[in-house]
């Protein structure tokens, strides 16, 4: 009897300290008291939702399996059960359990609020409909339902019908888990930044230690042109999670946007000291090499790059650039060509090809480069200088005079443009002579060639 006594005083403790969320302490008092009683149901629950809580999954689905011996906790065990199994992604047993539980219990909503998950994520989404129905007639406002019902039709492109799914779940629930965080994503998509943010922050201030949520607040920045304030974010991120990556290669690249290559090279670096296979890090490492001149480990970031994923076009573009800075242009060609195999709008690729033609001796081929990355950019400033250039060199005056003018329209007082508009005249003057001296040197070829002895036949009598 008092050992009975004693296993429900472990179960008890067990308890206190889940609500402290002091886990280890109180899975340890949950495993004391099954030793005692190896058949208490509710302790194997206890023990599930612990090992849940500390992401043992695997563990917490096999003590929800023995917990579901119980009659009074089988729906409750089954129900979570389901969501474990959901949690790592095995879907179709998931459905299973949720379809007995149905069956042995039809008017439990449970069974099929979550089931709507789960065809969500097998890609059912017509099954997870009927499931979101067949929940409103018993629940018409959980907003569980509306969660994982938002989630399918966002999946679809659906974005409106989500929004209004999540705005419901708001609504049931105003602190309800993920769905400011959701707003946030489908307004930042449709390009609404002003809602996007405004979700953000909203979410934010209901979870401010949240890293995730900070860094998709600094990438929302960034895309608004707000580079400060973007990275304020990520710095705040790591003071969170000093071990996190994503911030470092983030304001790696950021720093490097803005040539403060120190910084970036202290980031990008320590970034990969701790994780050399995050996404896009070796492009970045590699586009970091070529900005401080080191080409060789550029090279062979960029090549890694590559190797992983071989449309990648800002390494395509970045190795583009490695080679030219090796002057090795026709393989840097190669290269910028391939970009534009999967970019053929990229004005930085067309551009980039424009040159190689002209290190090429290529003049016409560069111009004609330049002009496809002007329709697609048409105020980059330095695709105009280049191509006034080369006009220049092939002796067309007026367009070359229009795209200076162009230039200066955008960023008057540009340097190159301006010096090119103040010489205009002289440049003019120097292609002439030029030509003028080209021509009279044909000529005394010519006349040189006919001289020399030998050069006339005789005439016949």
């Amino acid at each position: 009897m008092n050992e009975w006594l004693d296993a429900e005083t472990h179960v008890e403790r067990a308890l206190q300290l889940t609500e402290s969320a002091r886990w280890d302490e109180a899975l340890a008092e949950l495993d004391a008291a099954l030793a005692i009683n190896p058949d208490d149901p509710n302790g194997h629950l206890q023990r599930a939702r612990v090992l849940d809580e500390l992401d043992r999954l695997d563990e917490a689905i096999e003590a929800y399996r023995q917990a579901r011996a119980h009659p009074t906790l089988a729906a409750d065990a089954a129900a979570l059960l389901g969501i474990a199994l959901i949690r790592t992604a095995r879907y179709t047993e998931a459905v299973e359990v949720f379809e007995e539980l149905a069956t042995d219990l039809p008017g439990f909503e449970p069974a099929y609020c979550h089931r709507i998950a789960a065809y969500t994520r097998l890609g059912e989404h017509d099954l997870a409909e009927q499931m979101f129905y067949l929940a409103q007639q018993l629940d018409e406002n959980c907003p569980d339902c509306f969660h994982h019902m938002a989630e399918s039709l966002a999946c679809r492109g659906l974005f409106e019908r989500a929004l209004y799914c999540w705005q419901r779940a708001l609504e049931i629930e105003p602190d309800y888990p993920q769905a400011r965080a959701r707003i946030a994503q489908i307004y930042r998509l449709q390009g609404n930044i002003a809602k996007a943010r405004a979700f953000y922050l909203s979410a934010l201030r209901r979870d401010p230690g949240n890293v995730a949520l900070l860094m998709e607040m600094g990438e929302l920045l960034l895309e608004a042109k707000e580079t400060e304030a973007a990275k304020a974010k990520f710095h705040q991120a790591l003071e969170l999670d000093p071990d996190a990556v994503s911030p470092r290669v983030l304001l790696g690249l950021v720093y490097l946007r803005e040539e403060n290559l120190h910084a970036a090279t202290e980031h990008l670096e320590s970034a990969y000291a701790q994780d050399p296979r995050h996404p896009g890090l070796a492009t970045y490492m590699g586009l970091l090499g070529v900005r401080r001149g080191h080409y060789e480990d550029a090279h062979r970031f960029l090549t890694a790059a590559l190797a992983d994923k071989a449309d990648d076009v800002t390494a395509l573009l970045a190795l583009g650039n490695c080679l030219l800075g090796m002057d090795r242009h026709d393989e840097a060609e190669a290269f910028y060509r391939k970009a534009l195999q999967y970019q053929r709008g990229s004005s930085l690729a067309l551009h980039n090809v424009g040159v190689c033609r002209f290190l090429a001796g290529d003049l016409k081929g560069g111009v004609a480069y330049c002009r496809r990355a002007l329709r697609h950019d048409p105020t980059n400033t330095v695709v105009l200088e280049r191509l006034a250039e080369a006009l220049v060199r092939l002796g067309c005056f007026p367009e070359a005079w229009d795209m200076i003018q162009r230039g200066l329209a955008v960023q008057p007082g540009q340097p190159a443009l301006s010096r090119m508009a103040r010489r205009f005249g002289r440049l003019k003057l120097r292609y002439y002579l030029t030509a003028f001296q080209r021509g009279m040197a044909g000529i005394v070829s010519r006349l040189q060639r006919r001289l020399r002895p030998g050069s006339y036949r005789r005439r016949r009598p």
